[in-house]
């Protein structure tokens, strides 16, 4: 009868405690961990040369007017030359030439000559390199052979001229002349005996001028 009594009472004594215990608030839970911050991504690395692409070194301009040996070419000479400059865009040349008119009787101009002699040519550069635009004036003095169908004769030939052209760069040291002009030519000759028979050319005629130049 005791223990029947006893465990009521026991009961209720512990059930204002099992009450209170489970009013007790809950702890918080622990706040998490921030995260990480993003790495940025790694820059890229440039692609290593294939090849070589340096450009192939170009070469050096001319920089100012140079003593040339010269090959010349012109409508009535074939000689060679030796030009000196005098001043920054002026130059004087001397020749020793073949001189010849083969084209005056195509033109009912003259008479056909064949000769050697020599040449002065004073040529103005518009810039002091020697090249781009050039104005040449030339005189010459030969030594002729006349002829006109079966007649000959020996005599002299002189002509002068102009030539406005342009100067070719074709490599650092070689040159390429080309221009157009006139020029008077005179001849005079006179076959021999009792009377003789005059042969030559007094006349204006056009002249192309073509002139090779190596720089020293």
């Amino acid at each position: 009868m005791r223990i029947a009594i006893l465990v009521p009472a026991v009961l209720a004594a512990a059930a204002p405690a099992a009450r209170a215990q489970s009013a007790e608030p809950a702890e918080p839970p622990a706040p998490a961990d921030p995260p990480a911050p993003a790495q940025p991504p790694a820059p890229a690395q440039p692609a290593a040369p294939t090849g070589s692409a340096e450009p192939a070194p170009r070469p050096e301009p001319a920089r100012k007017l140079s003593p040339q040996l010269q090959a010349d070419v012109g409508l009535a000479v074939v000689g060679l030359g030796f030009e000196l400059p005098i001043a920054a865009h002026f130059a004087l040349q001397a020749e020793g030439q073949i001189f010849g008119t083969y084209f005056l009787p195509w033109f009912d101009a003259g008479d056909r000559a064949r000769g050697f002699g020599g040449q002065l040519r004073a040529t103005w550069f518009s810039r002091p390199t020697g090249r781009g635009l050039y104005v040449l004036a030339f005189g010459r003095l030969d030594a002729v052979t006349v002829t006109r169908d079966d007649l000959s004769a020996d005599g002299h030939a002189f002509s002068a001229g102009g030539v406005v052209g342009w100067v070719f760069g074709l490599t650092r040291r070689l040159d390429l002349r080309l221009g157009l002009g006139v020029q008077y030519i005179h001849m005079s000759a006179r076959t021999a005996g009792d009377p003789g028979v005059d042969l030559g050319a007094k006349t204006p005629f056009p002249t192309i001028d073509g002139v090779l130049g190596y720089r020293l």
